[in-house]
């Protein structure tokens, strides 16, 4: 026959060892698993980009330009103008290009950290005609390659920089872009470093939603290595279509020159 000493079960002591031995254990587990989510959303948000940009250079290459900016009432198509686009900094036009992916209530085609992708084209005019070059059926061809002028700029810091231009020349990773996408990454509702500032320097609103979003106020972005450091974090993911590339496609489908 069993006593009741015998049948004794763990003591509150016990029990709170193993459970703070339990938490230990889970809390370990807790970190890499996050750090792979985390890892596998930056995978997804650069293939994205990539899409993006992919599906960009075939509507260029379809239509002979490239297409405006969407606008958060503009239900994810591209917000056209007169002869120009109605914003130069908005969102992907994920409706005009047909692309699939999480929207949200404006319609605007969401990153895999749920901000829309922002996109910005060059607003050049260089025949002072009142018409967009890069973005205006035959304007390019009416204009010629060697006097087109692409306008976005790319820097790897902030520092210095002007609406226009970076800092310097060691500062300056892409002078002259045709049009850039990108993602706010990971921070993208609390981020306050100087070179993530200078890719969203103004606020866009409209939509049905109601909501405010931060988009690019000049043509000047920085792009540059990953941080988490204090006062220099950054972690946005830029790509932007060189005009070398731009005119080279259209050359091939016979828009150029």
């Amino acid at each position: 026959m069993i006593s009741l000493q015998q049948q004794r079960g763990f003591s509150l002591v016990e029990l709170s060892v193993v459970i703070l031995v339990l938490g230990l254990l889970l809390g370990g587990l807790m970190g890499p698993l996050s750090a792979q989510r985390e890892n596998a959303r930056l995978k997804d948000a650069k293939e994205q980009l990539d899409s993006v940009r992919t599906s960009i250079e075939g509507f260029a290459l379809a239509n002979g330009h490239l297409p405006c900016p969407a606008t958060p009432a503009s239900g994810g198509s591209a917000a056209l103008a007169p002869g120009a686009c109605a914003v130069q900094h908005g969102f992907v036009p994920a409706t005009t290009l047909d692309l699939n992916g999480q929207r949200n209530a404006d319609n605007l085609l969401l990153d895999p950290w749920g901000s829309p992708l922002r996109y910005s084209v060059s607003a050049s005019d260089a025949n002072s005609d009142g018409t967009w070059d890069f973005v205006t059926a035959g304007e390019m061809r009416t204009v010629t390659m060697p006097l087109l002028q692409p306008e976005i700029v790319v820097c790897n810091a902030a520092a210095g920089s002007s609406p226009t231009a970076c800092a310097s020349a060691a500062t300056t990773v892409a002078d002259g872009a045709t049009a850039i996408v990108f993602s706010l990454g990971k921070d993208w509702a609390t981020f306050s470093s100087p070179d993530q500032l200078e890719n969203v320097g103004t606020n866009l609103g409209g939509g049905p939603s109601g909501t405010t979003y931060r988009v690019a106020s000049d043509r000047v972005f920085v792009d540059r290595g990953r941080s988490d450091l204090t006062g220099s974090e950054y972690d946005d993911l830029l790509l932007w279509i060189p005009p070398a590339q731009l005119y080279g496609r259209l050359v091939q489908t016979g828009y150029l020159p």
